[in-house]
């Protein structure tokens, strides 16, 4: 099945994370708390259900409209922050506001994308070419996301491949597996379900390093993903004995990936 891909460059300094193929809900599925308010940092006043007076910011408040905003599917380019309390966004300063819009306008923080005053957990900013770009003040959720967003991928696989479609129950990515996938990303990696093979009742899901990093930020087709690839390994399910499996073949590793393992 084409497009069937998952694409993560992390920046662990910056606790960021760009990625394609992890979706909207992919993320509400993934959090264990949603949050209680958030900015549109797009002022998308359409889909807000609030405006606060100080800074002039379309708001959402309210855990339900938020969860119902983050998986309409169609609205695009959402682009917020979450934040605790109404009453801190009248305590921000006007560099702090401009800080906020020029996040908005250029889809990455000028400095720290976490306000002390604010409290914010989360950034999310997507993109007009599926590109999503998200903040996480602990990493950790992020490998939450993760997991809910390979098991998504696997399932649409396997009812592809199935004239009479039987639910796939899919146990956890074990964390240290998604942790390992993490920390070989930070040069763009995709785990590649379209050329996902399937034996003995296991799926092989290949794992691809990109041979140009810089070019990761449009994707126009499959060939586009796969023509300056390095495979290096793949990451296995048995849907037998429900076991997820990570093969890594070190000697494909570029030297700047294996310095980092090692």
């Amino acid at each position: 099945m084409r497009n069937n891909f998952i694409y993560i460059n992390a920046n662990l300094l910056r606790n960021m994370v760009k990625t394609y193929g992890i979706s909207s809900a992919d993320f509400v599925n993934g959090l264990d708390k949603l949050p209680k308010n958030i900015i549109l940092l797009n002022d998308d006043r359409i889909n807000a259900n609030n405006v606060n007076i100080h800074t002039k910011f379309s708001v959402i408040n309210g855990q339900e409209a938020i969860k119902n905003f983050l998986l309409n599917k169609q609205i695009i380019n959402k682009k917020f922050m979450d934040f605790e309390r109404n009453y801190d966004l009248n305590l921000l300063l006007d560099t702090e506001i401009a800080s906020l819009l020029y996040f908005g306008h250029m889809g990455m923080p000028i400095d720290n994308p976490f306000s002390s005053k604010l409290q914010n957990k989360y950034v999310y900013v997507s993109n007009k070419n599926n590109l999503l770009t998200t903040y996480y003040r602990n990493f950790a959720d992020f490998n939450h996301i993760l997991n809910i967003g390979i098991k998504r991928h696997l399932r649409i696989l396997h009812n592809s491949r199935r004239m009479f479609i039987r639910p796939l129950l899919l146990k956890n990515v074990p964390i240290d597996i998604l942790k390992f996938i993490i920390k070989v990303s930070t040069d763009g990696i995709f785990l590649s379900f379209d050329k996902t093979n399937e034996h003995h009742h296991e799926y092989k899901i290949p794992l691809l390093i990109e041979n140009k990093p810089q070019s990761h930020y449009i994707f126009h087709d499959n060939d586009d993903i796969y023509e300056d690839t390095i495979r290096v390994g793949y990451l296995k399910y048995n849907f037998t004995n429900s076991k997820w499996q990570l093969h890594i073949d070190d000697e494909s590793l570029p030297s700047e990936i294996y310095e980092i393992l090692n």
